[in-house]
């Protein structure tokens, strides 16, 4: 029998893998530029914004399948613009949670703060798999211009070499 895995959020990965802290440090910084930029929470410090990020990830990985499952209706109906709105009741509860270190105020100040840090967080991201893709594709070169000394010393002789038989006549005519 098949294993069905059903996943109902973007990209939740297991909280003990290396990509859940790699994601909560990119939201981490997310939530304290959001936070400069923008007067919709007030953050004391990034402590601070370190502790919602962990938060927001939790509640991500615990509470927000469960949310998904109970307002599927309202999710379709409304094209999956509900989201926003379940995104907005894990931002406004982290600021429940932390008190006077995190705060937001107005229910629809989350719904921005949130669209906000996924933006962010999107752009952040991007630049960090672009620069592996970019030392993934240097690594690759270099190592193929390893791989193509090691085979000249090798084999002997490289392939710009003239082995002609004309060559070979020359040399023994010598």
């Amino acid at each position: 029998m098949a294993n069905i895995k059903m996943n109902f959020s973007n990209d939740n990965p297991p909280i003990n893998s290396q990509r859940f802290w790699i994601k909560t440090l990119i939201m981490t910084i997310s939530i304290f530029i959001t936070c400069q930029l923008f007067s919709l929470a007030i953050i004391e410090n990034i402590g601070y914004a370190l502790l919602a990020a962990i938060i927001i990830s939790l509640l991500n990985a615990f509470l927000k399948p469960i949310l998904v499952l109970l307002s599927l209706p309202l999710i379709v109906s409304t094209l999956g613009l509900f989201n926003l709105v379940i995104n907005a009741l894990i931002v406004y509860i982290t600021s429940l949670i932390l008190g006077a270190g995190f705060v937001v105020e107005k229910f629809f100040d989350a719904v921005v703060f949130s669209i906000l840090i996924t933006f962010f967080s999107f752009i952040i991201d991007i630049l960090i798999k672009l620069h592996q893709a970019k030392k993934q594709f240097e690594n690759t070169f270099k190592n193929q211009g390893e791989n193509r000394i090691d085979y000249e010393e090798k084999v002997g002789f490289t392939d710009y070499e003239d082995v002609t038989e004309e060559d070979k006549e020359d040399k023994e005519d010598e």
